[in-house]
């Protein structure tokens, strides 16, 4: 693995993400509490775009089925979930929750992630 250049440590403010692309891959820059945090933009559990996803501290929240992993570790928190809606939104999520129960047996793995390290104010990931 080597060392590329993934983009500028001050285009991504603290408690932000960024879609970068390096050595070909598409990576989702994290800063968290100073440091940048780097991962494979696809979710492990069914591939949606990370980076759409919501920061919250250290947990970065699936954009497309909820589940919650850890930025700075890669590490699961929470499985895929369906979010409580109010009203007439329950009936259409009673669809959605036959789909939710097949997806629910696709296994959600870990954050494939990326070492990080800043030089000079470029982020540089080994990819």
């Amino acid at each position: 693995m080597e060392w590329i250049e993934a983009g500028k440590a001050d285009d991504v403010p603290e408690g932000s993400m960024k879609l970068v692309e390096a050595g070909g891959v598409k990576i989702t820059l994290a800063k968290v509490e100073g440091s940048i945090y780097a991962f494979n933009d696809r979710c492990p559990h069914m591939s949606a775009p990370l980076h759409l996803g919501k920061l919250v501290g250290k947990q970065l929240i699936c954009p497309l089925h909820f589940a919650g992993y850890d930025v700075t570790t890669g590490k699961k928190l929470t499985e895929p979930r369906l979010p409580s809606l109010p009203g007439p939104l329950k009936r259409l999520m009673k669809d959605a929750e036959r789909s939710m129960e097949i997806m629910a047996q696709i296994e959600a793995h870990d954050l494939e992630t990326y070492e990080t390290k800043v030089e000079d104010g470029r982020v540089m990931v080994r990819v």
